[in-house]
């Protein structure tokens, strides 16, 4: 898959379907991340896990590029504090998982837009956002959205969804949800979309 900096990459499926063996995989093959890891399920090789922002810069300057970010709770202050650490990074990827912790379709922190409205273009950043359904999703994000990555989405309606405009997006209602495989579209000119997977899963998982 081709996923750049400046970008903005989603990540949708139900729950078991593979997303998170995607979201480890894709952090895995990343080498500049803060991922926000509310549920404490990811723990790629050579990531570290700073307790505060400050300890997050100076591990970054030190050299530690890849770090997961747990709180308990994971408020949205705390989310706020993260992400302005993100805000001070170059050529870096913020990893977002569980997105609807923070987010819905209609509501999005103002610290989350003002990244994806200027950050992510003008710092030649990416942003990796990972949910059940599109209907979690804001709508800033979503209709800015450049790779789709869909794994098996259960049988529940969601108008966003539906109204997305992606070749043959009907395959993921017919995909085996204990396939680990899934649609991927990146949303370019004449684009097709395509059946990906199995989702191969990390080495430290095994």
């Amino acid at each position: 898959m081709d996923i750049d900096l400046s970008e903005i990459s989603v990540l949708l499926g139900q729950k078991n379907s593979g997303k998170s063996v995607l979201f480890e995989h894709l952090l895995c093959q990343t080498e500049r991340y803060i991922c926000l890891d509310p549920n404490a399920e990811h723990g790629p090789p050579e990531a570290v896990y700073p307790d505060d922002p400050a300890e997050s810069l100076q591990l970054w300057m030190d050299g530690h590029t890849k770090q997961i970010i747990r709180e308990v709770p994971f408020t949205e202050e705390k989310l706020d504090q993260w992400c302005r650490v993100f805000g001070q990074l170059q050529r870096c990827y913020l990893y977002i998982d569980e997105a609807h912790n923070w987010m819905s379709a209609n509501y999005i922190p103002d610290v989350l837009q003002h990244l994806v409205k200027w950050h992510v273009t003008h710092s030649n950043c990416g942003l990796v956002v990972a949910a059940h359904k599109a209907k979690e999703i804001h709508d800033q994000v979503f209709t800015q959205t450049d790779n789709y990555m869909i794994f098996s989405y259960g049988e529940h309606e969601d108008a966003k969804f539906s109204r997305v405009s992606i070749p043959d997006k009907q395959i993921v209602t017919d995909l085996d949800p204990n396939s680990y495989r899934f649609l991927y579209y990146k949303d370019i000119a004449g684009a097709s979309s395509s059946v990906r997977g199995p989702v191969p899963v990390p080495d430290h998982l095994q």
